[in-house]
């Protein structure tokens, strides 16, 4: 749950900067409000893979994820520089015009963040090599 002041710190910063973060059970959400604040964007990383993004994440980024259906529009992008995968959220701000609507989609997006986080890793681990011992 987020607490009143979190929310209030996220808002002023966007209102002064149009850039802030926030910390949603140890997930960091970049916001940032453009088109004079008509539009919301949302981003944070789910996949930080070293020097490397295996072959199985990328293929999982093109099917449908089970648990993607009946929740806020996001989209995945793929940081060739830093072997990192961003999920990303935008909509305009009507979307989520009073404070508990944007508590709501804070909190949805934080959830799916923590699920992909889970999905992708687990799709990492099939690229791993086994090595036998004798």
């Amino acid at each position: 749950m987020l607490l009143e002041k979190e929310i209030q710190k996220l808002m002023n910063e966007l209102g002064k900067s149009e850039v802030a973060k926030i910390n949603i059970s140890g997930t960091t959400i970049t916001a940032r409000a453009f088109e004079d604040a008509s539009k919301l964007f949302l981003s944070t990383p789910v996949y930080r893979g070293g020097n490397f993004i295996p072959k199985s994440v990328r293929q999982c980024l093109t099917q449908k994820a089970p648990f993607d259906e009946d929740h806020i529009k996001t989209s995945l992008k793929v940081d060739e520089d830093n072997f990192q995968i961003d999920l990303n959220y935008m909509d305009t701000v009507d979307h989520c015009n009073n404070k508990q609507r944007f508590i709501d989609l804070l909190e949805e997006f934080s959830w799916l963040a923590e699920k992909w986080r889970g999905y992708l890793d687990e799709h990492d681990k099939n690229d791993l090599v086994r090595i036998p011992v004798k």
